[in-house]
């Protein structure tokens, strides 16, 4: 199974911001790792080092022992929004990135990505005729599409209502459960990292680091009506609570200087 390892990572910009610094991490085999923290904490700064889409400044990133400086081929990403093609399909827009394939295998996979996202029937339909939730379902199967042993997701479901996110979120636990690849997800939403994931990362900003990380040890499928996954969810408040308390005091004497 795949093995993804962070080792002293950090990343900097030419202007001088410092985004992420000693970044260190090893992402279990099958798990479900969720990055949670305040804005500016370099939460998405960090996945796109993963899927390589940018590169570290300092340390290194591998993926099964290789280094990961530019997409991987068996790295799938899941954005905020679909980001679907407006002038192709939906069938081609989940099989954009596998064009190289032969046409008998592509149709396959894509027909087959379709049907784990319950949308067997949309293949000839266009971006415009589908609603919000359908429109991820379709970026979500473009991400399995190549069959990833890795799927990042940036914050996915952040643009639905509540009632659609809840239906997706419990619909990537039975995807992921068919396979189980590693998943590194990005999220603002406390009780969707309580959901889904198997271990949650809490970040702080100036610059971006690691605060705090704990195995998340509820059952599947997680009742979140119980009393024992408002205790997982208190405890990650608790911690993103002090990460927040120490930058407010960091920026105290700043303000009294000014």
């Amino acid at each position: 199974m795949a093995s993804l390892e962070i080792k002293d990572v950090g990343k900097s910009y030419p202007n001088g911001i410092v985004a992420l610094s000693g970044i260190n991490l090893s992402v279990r085999p099958g798990e479900i790792l969720a990055i949670v923290g305040g804005s500016g904490c370099g939460k998405s700064t960090l996945l796109r080092l993963l899927s390589g889409l940018d590169v570290a400044t300092t340390g290194a990133i591998t993926l099964d022992n290789a280094p990961v400086s530019s997409p991987h081929p068996s790295v799938g990403i899941v954005f905020q929004e679909p980001r679907l093609l407006p002038w192709l399909s939906v069938a081609d827009n989940v099989g954009f990135g596998i064009a190289h394939l032969p046409r008998t295998e592509r149709e396959v996979r894509v027909q087959t990505a379709l049907k784990r996202v319950g949308l067997a029937d949309y293949g000839r339909r266009w971006p415009r005729e589908l609603s919000g939730g359908q429109g991820q379902r379709v970026a979500i199967a473009r991400a399995l599409v190549a069959q990833p042993s890795v799927l990042l997701l940036d914050e996915p479901f952040s643009a639905l209502d509540a009632f659609t996110r809840v239906e997706l979120q419990d619909h990537l636990l039975e995807l992921w459960a068919d396979t189980r690849p590693m998943m590194v997800l990005v999220t603002h939403d406390i009780e969707e990292a309580v959901a889904l994931a198997s271990r949650i990362v809490v970040m702080r900003p100036s610059p971006g680091h690691i605060e705090a990380e704990f195995d998340v040890t509820l059952p599947r499928p997680r009742d979140r009506l119980t009393s024992r996954f408002d205790e997982e969810k208190r405890r990650v408040l608790l911690a993103l609570n002090d990460s927040l308390s120490q930058r407010r005091d960091a920026t105290v004497p700043l303000l009294k200087s000014a």
